[in-house]
């Protein structure tokens, strides 16, 4: 089969020779290529520049027998359209510089026109499709409207998102007005890549693990499910990935997703059980790829072989249970797709 092939059929639920493998954050800083193009280029010139966020697109599908392309974008697009004012400083994580504290905070966002200050990424996903001609599946994505609010309220990264998660309890009509708000940009935003070449889009929830099963089902799926219905009105495909999820799983079908990116720690049999006729991808843990390659081709053999043991390759992605890390050796990378392609 053909890679693009592959991987529509992989979406519909048809007969394939072999999962198609795509790699959450295939593009990026563990790359030569990728590097070279950072040392000239500021973080927002690539997401902004057409041309540079092909290049740096392309790299790993000319190094690796990858099946689908993701357009080099950032979640918190959507945040610096809407004027808050997101910066990425040297060796620190995204700082937000109007964080959302209160109703005049959230009464300031700048909403008209957010489309017209976006449409660099849906330009961005045509001209990687009009390169690509066809020859792989093209993914494009967007922040979940959880994550949004999480950087938005916190003002930065942070391993638990103490303020935000304090809002959801202590001002949760601001809060529920915030998330519809995201819901309402990423929608649109999605549909825009749609629209530009995407056969499939998936909405990032980083920190949506850090959520009881109840505060995910009250604040997080009516905003999925705002998006979900948006976007299956035109016919469109839409994925989920929870980092940290593993004990949402039995609520994120409520969100009316078309399938899950699985955590490394969500085991692929139990998803599978309980999603039997989702489309799943996943789930080797990224870490793993700092292991030698013959490590790296067992690991990817089990997990190919748990696969076809529940449920076969139909609606099966093989991807990373989160993106690749920094400093991963491409050799690595190298093993594990060669065993997917050898061991399907």
């Amino acid at each position: 089969m053909e890679r693009r092939e592959r991987f529509l059929a992989a979406l519909k639920g048809e007969a394939v020779d072999r999962p198609p493998v795509w790699l959450m954050r295939q593009a990026g800083r563990y790359l030569e290529g990728y590097r070279a193009v950072r040392a000239k280029h500021g973080f927002w010139d690539v997401c902004h520049q057409p041309e540079l966020s092909t290049h740096v697109a392309l790299e790993p599908l000319n190094k690796f027998p990858l099946d689908a392309a993701i357009v080099f974008s950032d979640i918190l697009v959507v945040p610096q359209a809407l004027g808050l004012d997101v910066t990425f400083g040297k060796g620190e994580g995204p700082q937000v510089g109007r964080p959302l504290r209160g109703p005049a905070d959230l009464e300031a966002w700048n909403t008209q026109g957010l489309m017209d200050r976006l449409q660099f990424l849906p330009k961005a996903v045509k001209h990687l499709s009009d390169t690509l001609k066809g020859s792989h599946g093209l993914m494009g994505f967007a922040g979940a409207p959880f994550t949004l609010f999480a950087y938005v309220v916190e003002g930065q990264g942070s391993d638990d998102f103490k303020l935000a998660r304090t809002m959801l309890h202590a001002q949760p009509e601001l809060a529920k007005k915030a998330l519809t708000l995201l819901a309402e940009a990423a929608a649109e935003l999605l549909e825009a890549q749609c629209q530009s070449g995407a056969d499939a889009v998936q909405l990032f929830d980083t920190w949506g693990g850090l959520l009881s099963r109840e505060e995910y089902r009250t604040f997080c799926i009516p905003a999925l499910r705002a998006i979900t219905e948006r976007l299956h009105a035109k016919g469109r495909t839409v994925l989920l990935f929870v980092r940290g999820g593993h004990h949402l799983l039995p609520v994120l079908g409520e969100s009316h997703v078309d399938g899950f990116s699985l955590d490394w720690r969500t085991p692929f049999a139990e998803a599978r059980a309980l999603y039997p006729k989702a489309i799943l991808q996943g789930n080797l843990d990224p870490v793993l790829l700092f292991a030698p390659p013959d490590v790296v081709r067992a690991r990817t053999q089990a997990l190919l072989q748990e696969m076809k043991q529940n449920g076969g390759f139909r609606r099966t992605i093989f991807n990373l249970g989160h993106g690749i890390l920094p400093g991963t050796p491409v050799e690595s990378v190298a093993a594990l797709c060669d065993a997917v392609v050898r061991g399907g």
